[in-house]
């Protein structure tokens, strides 16, 4: 029977110490008192959600409702729409990920594997605007978008206002083209040998190596498309293409509050799980995506 070993940052000598044991314990404490601060906001929003309007602003109530209300959530799944305003969130995530792809692969292969002139500096440009903030970003960008510079058309309230500028991330290249460095390149060269064109060297041989990449990327791009509100609030207007958050904020607040605060909780709860379900399952990808970064021989 073989035994599968796994190695920690500690190794069983050092355990055997005592101040190495205490240090541990205390490490362990200090996490688990983290991971319970951070995970105190969705318990607050989940017993908010199962309790009665009035039940939520009483001080003397704590985190356990007196009764749950589990219509609540079919409440606010109605009132707030968002069966369809998840629609538009996949609609945008599915052209945000097309774009971002079709431009990022593309990119980063030929500033990796193909001889430009001035590459590195080229890369360089791009990592530079890393350093501005995203505001810096937000003026040209709509200008851009009212009126798209050679074609001269407005993209104003349209998906491709969302889609389009998907493909500006300086950050995916980044993690991409270091990908692809570590690539080998005797196996693009023996392609090149047999005859393959870039295209079909890029298609056959990098894209299928590059699947931990392309899934943080994917990840990434779908937690992005269903936490932005403020771009999305700015270029598109029309209330039946807005995303799960603007319509949630649009509901709450804009509108008078009108629902209820347990309404309006457990609307807040029912978005918060698509995104917390796609990072639990894939969490695994995200660490293995970042930190790998070429062939094991």
């Amino acid at each position: 029977m073989s035994a599968t070993l796994s190695r920690g940052i500690i190794s069983p000598f050092e355990k055997k110490k005592a101040s190495v044991r205490i240090l541990y314990a205390v490490m362990y404490l200090v996490t688990a008192i983290l991971a319970l601060a951070m995970f105190y906001p969705f318990v607050w929003v989940l017993s908010g959600a199962l309790k009665e309007a009035k039940e939520i602003y009483d001080v003397t109530s704590g985190l356990i409702p007196d009764q749950a209300r589990w219509g609540n959530f079919l409440t606010a799944w109605n009132a707030y729409e968002l069966g369809r305003t998840m629609l538009n969130t996949l609609w945008v995530f599915a052209g945000f990920l097309v774009s971002k792809l079709l431009v990022i692969v593309l990119a980063a292969y030929a500033l990796a594997h193909l001889a430009l002139p001035a590459r590195k500096f080229i890369f360089m440009i791009f990592l530079s605007t890393l350093l501005l903030p995203t505001v810096a970003y937000l003026v040209p960008s709509f200008l851009a978008i009212m009126n798209v510079p050679i074609f001269n058309v407005s993209l104003y309230d349209s998906w491709w206002a969302l889609w389009i500028p998907a493909g500006a991330d300086s950050f995916a290249l980044l993690l991409l083209k270091n990908f692809f460095d570590g690539i080998p390149r005797d196996l693009m060269e023996a392609a090149r040998i047999d005859g393959a064109s870039e295209v079909r060297t890029l298609t056959r041989i990098i894209l299928p190596l590059s699947k931990p990449i392309i899934a943080v990327l994917s990840i990434f791009a779908f937690l992005g498309v269903w936490n932005d509100f403020f771009w999305t609030r700015l270029v598109v207007t029309s209330p039946e293409k807005w995303t799960v958050s603007v319509s949630l904020w649009y509901r709450s607040a804009v509108v008078g509050a009108t629902q209820p605060a347990n309404i309006q909780l457990a609307a807040m709860f029912l978005a918060i799980i698509p995104p917390m379900i796609v990072f639990l399952l894939f969490q695994k990808h995200i660490t293995q995506g970042v930190t790998f970064s070429g062939l094991k021989g």
